[in-house]
């Protein structure tokens, strides 16, 4: 983990922002949860740094691509670090998100392009079911 941090860091100087101590704890906080966290999750591990504090580094993170933004499910926006080349499943009732690798898809690329003349440059899937404990809990979405 601290390489990772470290290359952060240097993205954030070659960017020319300051590395406080606040962003450096968001970073590593995110980097820890290992899955997709909320700005209040993210929040509830950093209690001494202010929500709005979290989601203005948060928005910042995701303008430079050290994030990526899941706007999936029930509204709220889940965060994870960047990772390209992975899709997500994604459960409807309680909207936890799981990734899955499937490399073959970028075949959906070049064909689109072929079909379409246009100049394919990002595709995005989501898969959309019932996770295992909504499944064993018989709560069914809306």
């Amino acid at each position: 983990m601290d390489e990772q941090v470290d290359q952060l860091i240097q993205l954030l100087k070659d960017h020319g922002l300051r590395i406080t101590p606040q962003r450096i704890d968001i970073l590593k906080t995110i980097i820890s949860m290992d899955g997709h966290p909320t700005v209040e999750e993210i929040h509830q591990q950093l209690e001494l740094i202010s929500l709005g504090t979290i989601y203005n580094n948060v928005k910042l993170f995701v303008e430079m691509g050290i994030l990526t933004e899941l706007p999936y499910g029930n509204g709220i926006s889940m965060y994870e670090m960047h990772k390209p080349n992975h899709y997500h499943v994604i459960c409807d009732s309680c909207g936890k998100i799981a990734d899955f690798n499937y490399p073959d898809l970028k075949e959906v690329e070049d064909v689109a392009s072929k079909l379409t003349n246009f100049d394919i440059h990002l595709h995005h899937l989501e898969i959309y079911g019932l996770c295992t404990s909504c499944q064993e809990s018989d709560i069914k979405p809306d």
